[in-house]
């Protein structure tokens, strides 16, 4: 983990949802806004407000994602979760009910009222408001309406935003592993003779010493580090 940065955001949008639809972080920083990528406990979008105002956790489900919740019964699991979530870190919960609700009858052949039920019980016994959008474009409006409703980005509260080194790729984590036998100079002539760590590790002295730069000194405290038993006392 990184250094944290201390800055004001409006929207944190889940690592996990952008990974699936990257247009939303785009069209928010389009319009003005602070964006963040991070993982959350449960929503997909965290919309940041002043102290005195409490900040909005949303959840967007597609209608069609929302049937298959209702049909499987993870509904409820799914909206206490959001509601815990919220109750912990003191925000109010929301979901984003994305599409025609007509569907439900015209492709599913069920009762709307069934449905209708559902959202009544989110919306009382979990208290957890629900809002339908139309499609997608109409979602990100009422995000980013609702994120500029919350005031200016400087008055928000202050956000750790987590800033983490990008992973090093598989070739250079085998170059760090060998500059740390021999320095950086070195390992790139060790790796260019031998091709791979396992073959360093199994090469003699003598055979450690065929590599330009390595000398009879070296070549053993080379072979000493692949070949002594470790002893965590020592």
């Amino acid at each position: 983990m990184g250094l944290q940065l201390l800055t004001p955001i409006d929207i944190i949008v889940d690592s996990r949802e952008h990974s699936k639809h990257p247009e939303f972080e785009h069209e928010f920083k389009r319009r003005g806004l602070k964006v963040a990528i991070q993982v959350l406990k449960a929503g997909d979008f965290l919309l940041l407000a002043p102290n005195d105002r409490k900040p909005l956790l949303v959840e967007r489900k597609t209608v069609s994602d929302f049937l298959n919740s209702i049909r499987d019964n993870r509904v409820w699991e799914q909206t206490k979760l959001l509601r815990e979530a919220a109750d912990s870190d003191g925000y109010q919960p929301f979901i984003v009910l994305e599409g025609w609700l007509g569907v439900v009858e015209k492709y599913r052949g069920w009762r709307i009222q069934s449905v209708l039920r559902v959202i009544d019980t989110i919306l009382l016994d979990y208290n957890v408001p629900v809002i339908n959008t139309p499609n997608k474009k109409a979602t990100i409006e009422w995000l980013i309406a609702k994120a500029k409703s919350l005031g200016r980005t400087s008055e928000k509260r202050v956000y750790r935003l987590r800033v983490e080194k990008k992973p090093l790729s598989l070739h250079k984590r085998i170059l760090y592993v060998a500059e740390g036998l021999v320095g950086p100079t070195l390992a790139r002539k060790l790796l260019e003779h031998f091709k791979t760590l396992k073959a360093i590790a199994n090469a003699s002295i003598l055979d450690l010493m065929r590599v330009e730069g390595i000398g009879e000194k070296r070549a053993t405290e080379i072979y000493a580090i692949f070949n002594t038993p470790w002893h965590g006392s020592k």
